[in-house]
């Protein structure tokens, strides 16, 4: 086996985790506490960017006689007539003609309103709603119209705040992310794990695997469920529920086999047995019981925070970032991952369009400092990309590859920030 660099590990998911459950609780405080803390961030924002030459106003204050330019602050709303309502579902009871389900929500015609804690405007001008979702915070500057719109001059985001300082040990520290093994399925690709499992212990010559500190598995590791495999019958769901217990326990005597050659972290995803609101909670440990005998193995959250010697390390297993594509004209994984870095927010269109906890006194999807490494999972193919904010921070992006479709990893060097993909796909060689 390759030696094994070591590192300091800090585990900052404890926002993400759930200690209570009440959803009794309306979504509104959610959507006000997330614009009062983006709000405190984007004023700071403002003085950076603008200085005092235009004055911060409320909407209730803009009327239609002022002509001078001012700033206003608020949150996104995109009205979008292709976005599933329960409204049409009603209309659908009163047999009224339904409208199609579409799998993609945007549309050119969709309307950019900046609203907050009072009132709401309509905006124009230079905003490109082609890319916009709704719950992103910003700041806008620009004028009100005749017609009560406010025409934009320009935009500011957050842009994921400050970010510390690499520390440069030179030791060819590795980090090594994997998602959507989907064991169900496994048998397709089985040569393919067995490859890449020899490969993380060591047993590949002339495949170097030293240095490597970590394994996050970021979601999708057994499938549970899924569209190609509906089930009605008693007897069918009894069939698909002995499968995924079948292949739980084939994952855990992997990780178990992983977890005795290098640290592991289990992120589940959303075809995992795990709930399904964001923040997905941690496996518990009889799900995995022979992994958890291992202190190497842990259990996390999704999404996951951690630091490994000071490297801020933040990630999802995917929802957000397929979430966002369905919601926008945004084409690529990359870019929507880019984009929640910019506005500064993981996962912006929970609660409209993605399930999440009804929170009331926080938000924990807000990016308060820019990370390292900011990664998701389950994506069609291996993007990677650095990005640089207005302050200097330097930000690897990274879309994992889902292994069931490219049987392939992504490596990252902790030293340097540079991100390869690894294929272990035995036909191709």
């Amino acid at each position: 086996m390759g030696s094994r660099s070591k590192t300091e590990y800090e585990d900052f998911s404890s926002k993400y985790r759930v200690s209570s459950f009440d959803y009794n609780k309306q979504y509104s405080h959610f959507y006000a506490h997330r614009l009062r803390e983006m709000t405190s961030l984007l004023l700071t924002r403002v003085e950076e960017q603008w200085g005092n030459s235009h004055s911060v106003k409320k909407l209730c204050v803009l009327r239609e006689e002022q002509t001078e330019q001012c700033i206003i602050i608020g949150t996104i709303y995109k009205h979008q007539n292709h976005k599933p309502s329960i409204l049409r579902e009603i209309s659908e009871e009163n047999q009224l003609a339904p409208q199609p389900p579409r799998k993609y929500y945007a549309d050119l015609e969709d309307k950019i309103i900046l609203e907050d804690e009072l009132q709401r405007v309509r905006l124009c001008g230079k905003v490109d709603g082609r890319y916009l979702a709704s719950g992103v915070a910003c700041a806008v500057l620009g004028c009100i119209e005749e017609d009560g719109r406010f025409v934009v001059e320009r935009i500011l985001f957050y842009e994921a705040g400050p970010q510390k300082p690499l520390r440069n040990y030179c030791q060819g520290r590795k980090l090594v992310l994997i998602s959507g093994i989907d064991y169900s399925q496994v048998h397709n690709y089985v040569d393919s794990l067995n490859l890449f499992q020899h490969w993380l212990c060591g047993n590949v010559s002339g495949n170097s695997c030293t240095g490597i500190t970590r394994v996050i598995i970021a979601g999708n590791s057994a499938r549970t469920s899924s569209e190609e495999h509906q089930t009605t019958s008693l007897q069918a769901r009894s069939t698909e529920n002995s499968g995924a217990v079948a292949a739980l326990r084939t994952l855990d005597s992997w990780f178990a086999c992983w977890s005795k050659s290098v640290f592991i972290d289990l992120m589940p995803g959303a075809h995992d047995p795990a709930n399904f609101m964001l923040p997905q909670q941690p496996f518990h440990k009889f799900m995995y019981p022979e992994s958890s005998k291992n202190a190497s193995f842990r259990s996390v959250s999704n999404p996951y925070a951690c630091a490994l010697d000071s490297i801020q390390i933040v990630g999802c297993s995917g929802q957000n970032v397929h979430d966002l594509i369905r919601c926008t004209m945004i084409e690529q994984p990359l870019e929507a991952l880019r984009s929640t870095l910019v506005w500064g927010h993981i996962a912006p269109t929970a609660p409209d369009t993605l399930a999440c906890y009804p929170y009331v006194n926080s938000d924990p999807f807000i990016l308060y400092e820019c990370p390292h490494i900011y990664f998701a999972g389950n994506c069609d193919t291996f993007q990677t990309d650095l990005q640089k904010g207005p302050k200097g921070q330097i930000t690897r992006l990274i879309c994992i590859p889902s292994f069931c479709k490219t049987q392939s990893i992504a490596v990252v060097n902790l030293d340097s920030l540079d991100c390869k993909e690894i294929k272990f796909n035995i036909d191709s060689e």
